[in-house]
């Protein structure tokens, strides 16, 4: 087991022990939310005809400034089966089919009526009001590349071309316990020195942004009995959370029990701060990470250890660092690798950062947080305007 190893030798580690996702084949209507598993490709040309963008008339370019007859109508969806010839020009609807001989489409609003014929407007240019066949995707183009996560406007795409059933990556099953006798359960009475369970709830949710469908929550006291009982019941989930009972004191007895459990430790303690007790174990295919008690240490190791995890198994991209500015001074000093959660603002020269300086157990503090600045080990006397690494969380 390596002990006080540094934070980013600690994520390649957890990389390297993640195994690869599974595949499944699911109706395309139920792949929202998931990541795809193969490179799908448009299935015919995009818009498959020449099609056009306004309400109004297909002409030719030759009889601009002109008077035309109108012959006939085209509306979305229908066959056209007039033609478009000098002097003669048809009707047509946003998103029909242009007629043969249709060198452009002029907008309704744009012509004037003159007895039974339309004067045309002088100018017109070829493609005018036009998509021409194609224009979007040919046949065999990709549409959407594999790890793409199944969006709206993805999945918009995939009904398409045509796809019933995708591929998609099976997202992790999950459990959270929360540890302690301290910790009470929402909706349950809490003593004058408990403290209500907002571990477990915060990193259920975060399982659920990165598409994990399964999570359970389960709590254990702070006792050996307890701890081995929660683990024997997490013991059919992919990816095992323990909160709490990780670091050095009398009741801090997650370690054993993790290896009772039959798992073999592979790190504890990573020179970090916050969360510099995380361990992290594997059991078989399951991974189980023994997460800091405090709110804030917790939040921050499952942004930056779990969420990789989970993005391995289900074939998500990890994001890579960006940099933003300081708007204020800013004078810390740690001897461990420092994230600082940090509200970021979105500038027209880039992004803002204004980092907080609090506790590991102050996330009232932290509500408005949505990135971690990242500084090195050592004393940082950092003026307004100096650009630092962050991650979203």
């Amino acid at each position: 087991m390596l002990k006080r190893i540094d934070p980013d030798r600690a994520l390649e580690v957890v990389l390297e022990q993640t195994p690869a996702g599974t595949v499944e084949t699911v109706p395309v209507l139920s792949a929202a939310g998931r990541i795809l598993a193969e490179t799908v490709r448009a299935d015919r040309d995009y818009p498959p005809f020449d099609r056009a963008m306004m309400d109004g008339f297909a002409v030719r370019v030759a009889d601009a400034g002109g008077l035309v007859e109108v012959r006939g109508e085209v509306a979305a969806g229908v066959e056209p089966r007039e033609t478009v010839a000098a002097g003669i020009a048809v009707s047509i609807m946003t998103g029909a089919s242009c007629p043969a001989g249709t060198e452009a489409v002029v907008p309704v609003e744009d012509v004037a009526r003159e007895g039974g014929a339309l004067r045309l407007p002088a100018g017109l240019s070829p493609g005018r009001h036009i998509v021409p066949r194609g224009h979007e995707r040919r046949a065999g183009d990709v549409v959407a590349a594999e790890g793409t996560p199944v969006t709206p406007l993805a999945l918009a795409v995939l009904v398409s071309v045509g796809r019933g059933q995708v591929k998609v990556t099976v997202p992790p099953t999950l459990a959270v316990i929360s540890t302690g006798d301290e910790v009470v359960a929402e909706g349950e009475a809490v003593g004058a020195s408990q403290i209500r369970n907002s571990n477990g709830p915060m990193l259920a949710a975060m399982a659920r942004e990165l598409g994990v469908a399964r999570v359970a929550l389960l709590h254990a006291r702070d006792n050996e009995a307890a701890l081995d009982e929660a683990l024997a019941g997490a013991a059919d989930v992919d990816i095992a959370l323990l909160s709490g009972g990780v670091s050095a004191g009398r009741y801090d007895l997650v370690p054993d029990a993790v290896q009772r459990a039959g798992a073999e430790l592979l790190f504890h303690k990573v020179t970090q701060k916050p969360g510099k007790p995380l361990l992290f174990a594997r059991r078989g295919r399951q991974l189980l990470f023994g997460l800091p008690g405090n709110p804030l240490s917790s939040n921050f190791c499952f942004h930056r250890y779990v969420a990789a995890a989970i993005r391995k198994i289900t074939g998500r991209r990890q994001p890579a660092p960006q940099l933003g500015r300081l708007t204020e001074p800013l004078s810390v000093s740690c001897k461990r690798t420092l994230y600082l959660p940090s509200r970021v603002t979105p500038t027209e020269t880039g992004w803002e950062l204004a980092p907080l300086v609090v506790g590991s157990a102050n996330i009232f503090a932290c509500v408005e947080a949505r990135v971690y600045v990242r500084l090195e080990p050592g004393a940082h006397d950092l003026d307004g305007g100096a650009m630092l690494p962050f991650y979203w969380m």
